[in-house]
């Protein structure tokens, strides 16, 4: 088997041919391009099966790539619990939110606040998203330029940039039309991979499959096992779960790449297939790639390296495709990752350029422009998303610290209390706007508080007793009870202001048979 940890030109010629499939496919989208809605949802004639698979690629990401076979490699299964939970979310898309926001014939989900709450709620919407956007790719792109830095000869910085250039070329031609084709073929490429290694490690430890299997066993690699106690401030089976459910319900709700894509759907019946596909689709790769984890563990006790016992478990994985794989293999797993890695980051990048061109300059800034005016805005505020991105994920190379705890405080202060939000609005008749106000602003100061306290930046006695997890949980909670109750003191919407903006007064359209 190959020892080198450096590319061969077969490995090279995998990548070059996957990236010129990319860019074939934003070229061949962009000459099908005639206005917004076909740039933002795509005129809403895309099949279901295609947005399902592409809604699978931007949840998977390049996390699932490397973190699930880090953590199943150094410990077992225990983070796939949160994942367990998505069906459910998916359920919820399937009956309530999918119908709900494809009847409005959205182009944006913050039209949804304005309608609901007025503009203040629309304005907040997109701005929490688009910067959150904009630092979700510029982290991707940095730590999918890591595995390819240990490669002698190879510039970390230079491949920042192809990779981040490559991705904005297709994004800002192919609209989400190129974000959802690609996608399909990036999700393939990605599951491959993954199947290729399990099939590698198959042939190459002595007893194959077999003794995977018994050896991963005996040795609880398996195991879902995590703490049962109901304790919140540690990393327990409830925290887990409680985590999960959450977040998952909030991308379903909240989140404009996951309804952009079904509002791009070719029918109602279509986009409630992908959403329920996508969700339960989740769950089979993840297993994959936690099985990959167990798969290394037991290969490398059975061929022991010094340098491998020293690795960060997410680490090891990349330093497998580099020295076990054959000429050719590691170059199109090493494609399966930028895959896992380009899914999620075109898919924020047109959501941002999205909510920026609808929500921002056509709502606000310029009204009563031709739509081609506001088809090449959509392309320009594209590009500058994808420059945001490159400077972004190159300062992040001048951090000496782990990035983790940055990404973890932005994330968490962007995300405040938007999901609950949603939810009060949409399951309330009562809640209005000022209520929803005071809900967010509330959710803001709870949020700041437990982020602050999960770094460790206040004293003891002031902090959260909540595990950082919780943040999303607590918040959305927040948001969702005060914004409740707190519209009690102001006077109810009254019912014509609720027409199809509540699940009480929703009325869904049969489509024809």
């Amino acid at each position: 088997m190959p020892e080198s940890s450096s590319l061969r030109y077969g490995d090279l010629a995998s990548l070059v041919v996957y990236f010129i499939i990319m860019l074939s496919i934003g070229y061949w989208c962009s000459r099908r391009l005639k206005s917004t809605e076909g740039y933002f949802v795509g005129s809403r004639k895309i099949p279901s099966w295609a947005v399902a698979f592409s809604m699978v690629g931007a949840a998977i990401s390049s996390v699932t790539f490397l973190a699930y076979p880090g953590s199943a490699f150094d410990k077992n299964w225990s983070m796939l619990v949160p994942g367990l939970t998505i069906p459910i979310a998916a359920l919820l898309a399937v009956f309530i939110f999918v119908p709900f926001y494809r009847k409005a014939k959205l182009v944006s989900v913050y039209e949804y606040l304005e309608m609901r709450y007025g503009v203040w709620a629309r304005i907040y919407g997109c701005i929490m998203f688009t910067i959150y956007s904009f630092f979700r790719m510029g982290v991707v792109l940095y730590l999918l330029s890591l595995p390819v830095k240990p490669l002698p000869g190879w510039d970390i910085y230079v491949s920042i940039l192809v990779m981040g250039i490559i991705v904005t070329i297709y994004t800002v031609i192919g609209g989400i039309e190129a974000v959802i084709w690609t996608d399909v073929v990036q999700t393939v490429i990605f599951i491959l991979g993954g199947l290729f290694c399990i099939a590698t490690i198959f042939i190459d430890t002595p007893g194959g499959p077999a003794t995977i299997f018994s050896e991963g066993w005996a040795n609880s690699k398996f195991n879902l096992s995590v703490n049962f106690d109901l304790n919140f401030s540690n990393e327990t089976l409830w925290v887990l779960i409680l985590f999960g459910l959450f977040q998952n319900l909030q991308e379903f709700a909240s989140d404009q790449t996951k309804i952009q894509r079904y509002c791009a759907a070719d029918s109602d019946k279509g986009a409630k297939k992908a959403a329920f596909y996508s969700g339960v689709g989740c769950i089979p790769i993840w297993v994959i790639f936690m099985f990959v984890g167990t798969c290394l563990w037991v290969y490398y006790q059975h061929f022991p390296e010094a340098a491998v016992s020293q690795m960060k478990p997410d680490r090891v994985f990349p330093h497998f495709i580099l020295t076990k794989l054959p000429v050719g293999l590691a170059g199109f797993v090493i494609a399966a990752i930028i895959a896992a890695a380009l899914s999620s980051i075109d898919a924020s990048m047109n959501g941002a350029a999205t909510v920026m061109t609808s929500d921002i300059y056509r709502r606000h800034l310029v009204p009563g422009r031709s739509d081609k005016h506001y088809l090449n805005v959509a392309k320009i505020l594209t590009a500058v998303s994808g420059l945001f991105m490159l400077v972004w994920a190159l300062s992040l190379m001048q951090i000496e610290s782990s990035i983790l705890p940055i990404a973890f405080a932005i994330y968490s202060v962007l995300a405040g209390g938007l999901g609950g939000l949603f939810f009060v609005g949409i399951f309330s008749k009562r809640a209005n706007s000022q209520g929803a106000l005071i809900g967010v602003v509330l959710s803001l100061i709870v949020t700041i508080w437990m982020t602050l306290s999960a770094l460790d930046q206040l004293p003891e006695s002031y902090s959260s007793p909540f595990h950082k997890l919780m943040i999303n949980v607590i918040t959305n909670i927040v948001s969702f009870m005060i914004g409740y109750f707190a519209s009690y003191a102001f006077a109810p919407p009254k019912p014509e202001q609720l027409t199809n903006l509540t699940i009480w007064t929703f009325k869904e359209d049969k489509e024809p048979a």
